[in-house]
């Protein structure tokens, strides 16, 4: 398998850049492409690039035309046209953007959404699928249709079966099944 590499970009190219002694709070906008090297804290929203340097804390919501970075951030990210993770790049937050590069060794922790409206909490999968207890996806009962068990015998409903084991029928209850005189 190749290994993915984003090309770096040159800090001559970029009109604005927050040094590493800067630390900022509140809301950001700009124009033309922007690099923070140090802190920013609250929110940034752009139709530019946006660069975050190997040694920059961002903790803000940021929406933004390319979002690459190479240092930490926390919070949720909107890019337009990309999201670029280095392999130095930590992200603690949701990620929504048509295309996502992720350089080997990156941290991501969140959710990606790259097409179609954000998810939402609650919302089921499409497809006909649902998610249930212990069970992964089941396909979705149609209104009107009971509840077929696909359980093996003497197993309650729920209860996932023990994996390269059959299951044993339980023995008759008082009152169930036949009974011998």
């Amino acid at each position: 398998m190749a290994e993915v590499r984003i090309k770096d970009i040159d800090e001559h190219e970029i009109d604005t850049i927050l040094a590493e002694d800067i630390d900022f709070e509140g809301f950001l906008t700009f124009k033309k492409p922007l690099m923070i090297k140090g802190k920013f804290k609250g929110e940034i929203k752009s139709a530019s690039a946006l660069y975050i340097g190997e040694k920059a804390f961002v903790e803000a919501t940021t929406e933004a035309g390319v979002v690459s970075s190479k240092g930490k951030h926390k919070g949720d990210i909107l890019g337009h046209s990309r999201v670029e993770l280095f392999s130095t790049a930590q992200v603690d937050g949701d990620i929504t953007t048509p295309d996502f590069i992720v350089e080997s060794g990156c941290k991501f922790n969140g959710n990606c959404n790259m097409g179609g409206s954000p998810r939402k909490e609650g919302v089921q999968p499409k497809q006909g699928l649902q998610p249930q207890p212990n069970q992964g996806l089941q396909p979705q009962q149609k209104s009107g249709e009971s509840a077929a068990s696909t359980q093996p015998p003497g197993q309650q409903q729920g209860q996932p079966a023990a994996q390269g084991q059959q299951q044993k029928p339980s023995p008759p209850q008082a009152g169930q099944g036949s009974q011998q005189k």
